[in-house]
């Protein structure tokens, strides 16, 4: 097998020189060229037909953005960003990956980091060679407008778009006023990029209660993709393969039965982000039980793909904050960089966070999927269900074991769709799925099984 051809696209010329530089010299990688602005990068992307894209995410003019726009509708490519660690760099990472990059990379904040940055580079740059950008791209969708809306959000979720913190109602010091669900006392949420609690927004409720017929769910159509929406007056979302429509009616859960589970856990690692926006905003607002989302992912990043969801969904999503109730309906993204573990009793439990006990070992994840799921398992027993999406490795797969051998429902991510197979695979492997279904199923089967 020859070498991974790279085209290094980054308006430094320092930065390009030694990152190309750095790649190089394990031989596995070969820097067919360099670009220094946008224009430079969609020309050399489109002519080069490299293998993998470095595209740093700020650039003058036409920023990585605007170059993921136009190369992924004209010559699709997989692409690794390199975004700065700032509260801006982060939301815009989070458009950068529903546009169709594959991964990133944050950029050092000292240049004594530059080869730790670099041999991250590596890894991702080498896996997302190996990706088919058309399957990255596949499932992109803008979230379902009018199906049920109310104040802006199916079901009647309150969603108000505050410009400032400022503008936001308050009921005795509390963001959100009367729609926040109180927490018992503990560590406050912080509200910096990275830490729990950090750019959510106003606590809410999870919305209104679902309806009722006969005490089972008819969720037998698949998440709705609206017929008439513009992909590019939205700006956000690349125009490959968007023609394609569905013309099923959206989900919808009509049972207010008891759920079956009393939370769902869902792990994903590489893709896992351009995953959540296709299958998070395809749950229907009733959805009967708390959601816990856990996505390998850098500090600082997590928080940001939560706004990012929230702007998207029916059901209110946010950083998970230490003390938040698990509450019917409520997504909660776990912060990266922290243990996620239960309090309490079901009907009346907690998320309790904590820094974890000395550095993560080499390869591994703070939040881990498994850790999640086991610490479920042990305060809900039977009463979890665990959602595998497309990820590197085998982080979720003891979880989902640990789930399944309970009685607990689990679906994963049929290789059809995921970015990367690993993670599902080492849970089928293992005997511990019950449903293996593409991404555009697994919400239908999540409504289905809970």
């Amino acid at each position: 097998m020859g070498r991974i051809r790279v085209l290094v696209v980054d308006d430094s010329a320092l930065m390009r020189r030694l990152i190309s530089r750095l790649l190089e010299e394990g031989g596995l990688f070969k820097v067919i060229g360099t670009a220094v602005d946008g224009e430079e990068a969609v020309r050399k992307i489109c002519e080069l037909k490299p293998d993998v894209v470095s595209l740093d995410l700020e650039m003058p003019a036409l920023d990585g953005l605007g170059v993921l726009r136009r190369v992924m509708r004209e010559c699709p490519v997989p692409v690794v960003m390199l975004s700065s660690l700032t509260t801006e760099g982060a939301r815009a990472t989070m458009q950068a990956l529903a546009l169709g990059a594959v991964d990133f990379v944050p950029k050092p904040s000292a240049a004594g980091h530059l080869d730790e940055m670099t041999a991250e580079l590596r890894v991702k740059l080498r896996t997302a060679a190996g990706v088919n950008v058309h399957r990255v791209l596949r499932g992109r969708w803008p979230k379902p407008a009018g199906s049920g809306m109310k104040g802006g959000r199916p079901g009647g979720v309150s969603n108000p778009r505050r410009s400032t913190a400022a503008d936001a109602e308050t009921d005795g010091g509390r963001p959100g006023g009367a729609f926040a669900p109180r927490r018992p006392a503990g560590p406050p949420a912080e509200t910096d990029v990275g830490t729990p609690g950090g750019v959510s927004g106003p606590r809410r409720s999870a919305g209104a209660p679902v309806q009722t017929d006969g005490g089972r769910p008819a969720a037998a159509s698949a998440p709705h993709r609206p017929g008439g929406a513009s992909i590019e007056a939205d700006g956000e979302w690349p125009a490959a393969e968007e023609a394609k429509r569905d013309t099923r009616p959206p989900l919808h859960v009509v049972s207010s039965r008891r759920a079956r589970v009393d939370l769902v856990v869902i792990g994903c690692s590489t893709g896992g982000p351009a995953a959540l926006q296709a299958l998070i905003p395809a749950l229907p607002a009733g959805f009967p039980a708390p959601v816990v989302v856990v996505q390998h992912i850098p500090a600082g990043f997590s928080g940001p793909l939560a706004e990012h969801l929230d702007r998207r969904s029916g059901l209110a999503v946010r950083h998970a904050a230490h003390g938040d109730l698990l509450v019917p309906g409520l997504v909660l993204v776990a912060p990266a960089g922290f243990e996620l573990t239960f309090t309490g009793r079901p009907g009346a439990a907690t998320v309790h966070l904590s820094p974890g006990d000395g550095p993560v070992p080499k390869g591994g994840f703070r939040p881990a999927v498994d850790a999640v799921m086991l610490a479920a398992v042990e305060t809900f027993g039977a009463r979890v269900m665990g959602v595998l999406l497309t990820g590197m490795g085998k982080d979720g797969a003891k979880g989902m074991a640990a789930i399944h051998a309970q009685g607990g429902p689990t679906i994963a991510e049929d290789e059809s769709t995921c970015v990367v197979f690993g993670m599902p695979r080492a849970a089928m492997e293992l005997g511990a799925v019950r449903v293996v279904v593409p991404l555009d199923r697994v919400a239908e089967e999540m409504v289905r099984l809970v």
